[in-house]
């Protein structure tokens, strides 16, 4: 994954970000306020101005463009934002640091402590994110870890993990498609290596999109998806199963999203999978 000294990082306001020196515009914006959980928002291509996430739409107001959480860890919701739902004990991912790793090869790390309603600490997490470029595709690395505060289950569920919620527009539809060959609705809660997404978005000519790559290294790879009817986006491991962890035992997912503004064809992403599999 090759690296390019047009980028800039700085943080302002426990926010950091990634300018794009050439163009003069922010490239992403990682938000680490102690008001809400850690999440990234705007998140643009290099090669157009379009912006591939959305923050809070009406439909998912809860969602924050590239986000985390689960429905229930200990019976407590850490997907919806505190407040949102008085019958149901939502916790809240309280970020506590936000640092830059390599300025020369764009990488950072954020921390954040889960809490239950009750103000319990569960989980420590933390994102460490890689930028690079592999021919004309930026690239975004995770690795994601969980370490268990005291003994925790996150329970089976639709959804739950990474997540990524692009500006979906009904009327203008969307293109999903996985490694396994299926399209549409046929992803949802189907495993697959990867899940490919594009869509016509607002003031670009081309649109833009999404895939998310699951390293082979993760747990119960390959994992199955959630790919909701406004085409979010989430390799879910609690679909397949309960998680328990024990107090001090860490859990790690990696995943490469590959930012797209023309789509990537079947056979380009299959490779790009196989490369990203040795890494």
């Amino acid at each position: 994954m090759q690296t390019d000294s047009r980028w800039q990082m700085r943080i302002e306001n426990s926010c950091l970000f990634l300018d794009d020196i050439r163009q003069k515009r922010v490239i992403l914006q990682h938000n680490a306020r102690s008001s809400l959980r850690p999440y990234i928002h705007p998140l643009r291509t290099i090669e157009d101005t379009v912006c591939l996430t959305e923050d809070s739409p009406g439909h998912h107001p809860w969602q924050h463009g590239v986000q985390t959480g689960f429905h229930g860890v200990n019976g407590c919701d850490f997907w919806l934002d505190p407040g949102q739902n008085a019958n149901v004990p939502i916790g809240s991912i309280e970020p506590i640091s936000i640092g830059i790793i390599d300025r020369i090869h764009p990488s950072w790390t954020v921390e954040a402590i889960w809490r239950n309603n009750e103000g319990r600490s569960l989980l420590l997490e933390q994102q460490n994110w890689s930028l690079g470029l592999d021919s004309a595709h930026m690239l975004l690395d995770l690795i994601w870890k969980l370490q268990a505060i005291s003994d925790v289950r996150i329970e089976q569920y639709s959804y739950g993990g990474l997540f990524v919620r692009m500006p979906f527009r009904q009327y203008y539809g969307a293109s999903v498609f996985n490694s396994a060959g299926q399209q549409g609705d046929e992803t949802e809660q189907q495993p697959a290596r990867w899940v490919s997404l594009h869509m016509p978005i607002e003031g670009s000519s081309k649109g833009g999109g999404t895939a998310i790559l699951d390293h082979p290294a993760n747990p119960d790879h390959p994992v199955k998806w959630r790919v909701d009817g406004q085409r979010g986006i989430n390799p879910s491991p609690c679909i397949k199963r309960e998680m328990n962890l024990k107090t001090g035992e860490v859990i790690t997912y990696r995943y490469r999203l590959i930012l797209q503004t023309n789509p990537l064809t079947f056979d380009q992403l299959t490779i790009l999978w196989e490369k990203y599999s040795q890494v």
